[in-house]
């Protein structure tokens, strides 16, 4: 799953101090919600829809990250 603007799986807790984790706090709360109020085949459908959803904003990021950095998108090296 991609969660744009986590440092890493494995420094959860920076992404907790720096506030990096929002996307995945806010997506952990929509599950939590709409599982309150759903069958578990609903439940299941939301969750292959949701992570459809959060997959495709991870790749517009990626993008965007792409096309910022030095090396990619649209920048031109001197040589």
């Amino acid at each position: 799953m991609a969660f744009t603007n986590n440092f890493s799986t494995s420094f959860h807790w920076w992404d907790r101090i720096f506030g990096t984790d929002t996307k995945y706090r806010e997506y952990r709360a929509r599950v939590k919600a709409a599982k309150k109020a759903m069958s578990k085949e609903q439940q299941l459908e939301f969750e292959r829809k949701l992570m459809a959803q959060v997959e495709a904003e991870g790749i517009v990021a990626e993008a965007e990250a792409e096309k910022m950095s030095l090396l990619g998108g649209n920048k031109k090296s001197k040589v």
